[in-house]
């Protein structure tokens, strides 16, 4: 039987498990990316709005310890009186007002090791107040400024933070998406690798991997071994008991055959009631003679079809290798192809010769 090469591009299973692991690392990769640059950016706008609220603060705080030491010293007098009545008398503390900020003047006591307060508010009472001292000719003072609230703009955290959340959101959907669409391609091209009957290879995928494993052997000096399988009573299975007694005889052949295989060769469904298997990675003048008698065996036993059918699954097995019986993939495919059909005719002559006898028998 001559067979054509595919030019179609498939996908074994570990090839299809090692692209869904990339992807999959590259979109978690990029989800912590993108979470650190949020957060990054939150935590610099947070801080960078400390920042500027503190400055702000204190150059505040310079004018008026600038307003306050002028005025002290163009008084007369020269005590905490003094500047007890230009505080009450002749200051203005409504830029910290309006700015909502907190603000106390006071003076430490060595004594009790406390501030003491002369204007404004106490100043235990201010959150982390920014002190700015004031220099007087006969003591010396100091003046606090904080917020009334925190010094964090509270707003502007709840508006990143949300917005954050939103981005991660909506790439969290965007991601969630891309994994159901990569599944369904992913189900695409095992629709397109596996034969859903046997679960088996289909003859594109065996092709495939048959031309890998010649240029496997072509530099590693190796050899590749092909079976080619045909059932020899499918036809009358499929005729007498319908066709779903057939496909589960399809099913329990590749059953079998997978059992009688190691896990690195790859059974496929060529076809019809026609399989293929592909020895990989054997060394040079291996002998596959018992593999193919053992699948032979394997295959002869009669399997139970349904609950009243027991039946043949029996097949002619045609074995070709690589180099000795082809250097390509037709080559070794048609000569596997002739063997089995060989074996195949031979076991037809056997039953003639022997329904033959019988009947001479009978005369």
């Amino acid at each position: 039987m001559e067979q054509k090469s595919s030019e179609k591009i498939t996908y074994d299973i570990s090839t299809l498990s090692r692209i869904m692991k990339k992807d999959f690392i590259f979109v978690i990769a990029v989800f912590l990316i993108l979470l650190l640059i949020f957060t990054d950016i939150s935590i610099y706008e947070s801080f960078g709005s400390v920042r500027s609220r503190k400055l702000e603060a204190e150059n505040l705080a310079m004018l008026y310890v600038s307003d306050i030491t002028q005025n002290y010293a163009d008084a007369t007098t020269h005590n905490e009186q003094t500047l007890k009545n230009i505080l009450f008398g002749h200051m203005n503390f409504t830029a910290l007002e309006s700015r909502d900020y907190n603000y106390s003047i006071y003076k430490y006591d060595p004594a009790s090791k406390r501030n003491i307060l002369i204007y404004g508010t106490d100043y235990y009472k201010l959150h982390k107040p920014i002190s700015v001292e004031i220099d007087l000719k006969d003591f010396k003072c100091n003046l606090a400024v904080a917020p009334t609230g925190y010094w964090v703009n509270v707003h502007l955290v709840i508006v990143l933070t949300t917005l954050s959340l939103l981005l991660i959101c909506a790439f969290t959907i965007l991601t969630l998406l891309f994994f159901k669409l990569r599944q369904s391609n992913i189900r695409l091209a095992q629709l397109a690798t596996l034969d859903q009957l046997t679960g088996l290879y289909t003859k594109q995928t065996a092709i495939f991997t048959l031309k890998k494993e010649i240029d496997y052997a072509i530099r590693n000096g190796t050899q590749v071994a092909v079976c080619f399988i045909d059932m020899n009573n499918f036809k009358h299975i499929n005729d007498k008991y319908g066709h779903t007694v057939g496909d589960t005889a399809l099913a329990k052949v590749a059953k079998r055959l997978l059992e009688s295989v190691r896990p690195e060769d790859i059974v496929a469904r060529f076809g019809g009631d026609e399989f293929i298997i592909i020895f990989r990675g054997k060394n040079t003048g291996t002998d596959y003679t018992s593999t193919v008698e053992r699948i032979k065996a394997v295959l002869n036993v009669p399997a139970k079809l349904s609950a009243h059918v027991l039946a043949d699954i029996s097949a002619s097995v045609g074995l070709a290798v690589y180099p000795v019986n082809g250097n390509g993939v037709e080559d070794l495919i048609a000569y596997a192809d002739k063997a089995m059909y060989e074996e195949k005719a031979k076991l037809k002559r056997a039953a003639r010769n022997t329904a033959d006898s019988n009947i001479e028998e009978l005369r």
